[in-house]
């Protein structure tokens, strides 16, 4: 019998639970296999090799996370604009207020908002240029009936009030109603958005650090921007019910196969667990 030698990878295991193949991670972040095994063995990827084994695997987690970043450096390159990004204090209410009424719409003022601020300092993530708010990200959760009015349309954000909004609480999950905007008049306002979505998905591994899971974004667009970021994104457009004034978008956590979801999983999956719900 002929000595046939099997490609190179041919023989390779399947990867363990919550790890890739060598091949599998170089797919992953679009790279060649030998690019892949340079950045291992100059220590800028991790392999994990198994007890009595020899061959590695590379954290699903890790690698996601990297590739999510490597798409988001890629979007940003060429962009040295210092920028910063976290909650909102309560005097960047009237910067967000800005952002809003810069595209002329009606909105919640900020003293409005700062009553918000008073039973959850966390719903506006807000990202800045030259100390001035850009931008924002709006994520309530709101009790049931508050969130399907904002969903139908019939309360909108200047109805809010802080009877409407729960508080974060460790051992608890919650879905939220989120809106996102930044500035449409600034030079890059596309990558301020970005800026915002990364800092954003760090924000909320720090809630899942303290115990608190996010189960479901709820959204409405009426703007084709908005709903080709929903979609970007992984919201899910979703049946609209009678009255609706917007299209409503759903991204589910759990379920998801969105590289947004996919990467909150991964930074939350080995994390303590919540032991109740809001819903």
């Amino acid at each position: 019998m002929n000595n046939v030698k099997k490609p190179r990878g041919g023989n390779q295991k399947k990867a363990p639970t919550g790890y890739y193949t060598a091949s599998e991670a170089a797919a992953r972040l679009n790279m060649r296999v030998g690019t892949f095994s340079s950045y291992v063995r100059k220590g800028k990827v991790k392999k994990y090799i198994p007890p009595m084994k020899t061959e590695g695997y590379y954290s699903k987690r890790e690698i996601d996370r990297l590739a999510f970043e490597t798409e988001m450096f890629l979007l940003l390159a060429g962009d040295d604009t210092p920028t910063e990004t976290r909650t909102a204090h309560n005097d960047d209410a009237y910067g967000v207020v800005g952002v809003l009424e810069s595209f002329g719409w009606k909105t919640a003022t900020a003293e409005q908002r700062q009553g918000w601020y008073t039973v959850n300092p966390e719903q506006d993530y807000i990202v800045l240029w030259r100390g001035t708010v850009v931008g924002y990200i709006w994520a309530a959760p709101l009790r049931s009936d508050a969130l399907e009015a904002m969903m139908h349309g019939s309360k909108r954000g200047w109805d809010i009030t802080p009877d409407d909004i729960l508080p974060f609480e460790p051992g608890r999950s919650y879905d939220l109603y989120i809106g996102i905007a930044t500035r449409q008049d600034l030079p890059s306002h596309t990558r301020f958005a970005s800026r915002l979505i990364i800092g954003y998905v760090s924000f909320l591994e720090e809630l899942a650090r303290r115990g608190i899971r996010i189960n479901k974004l709820h959204a409405v667009s009426a703007e084709p921007d908005g709903q080709e970021l929903s979609r970007k994104l992984g919201f899910i457009e979703q049946e609209a019910k009678e009255g609706d004034l917007f299209p409503r978008f759903l991204l589910d956590f759990q379920t998801s196969d969105s590289r947004f979801a996919k990467l909150y999983r991964s930074k939350t999956r080995r994390l303590p667990s919540q032991s109740s719900s809001n819903m």
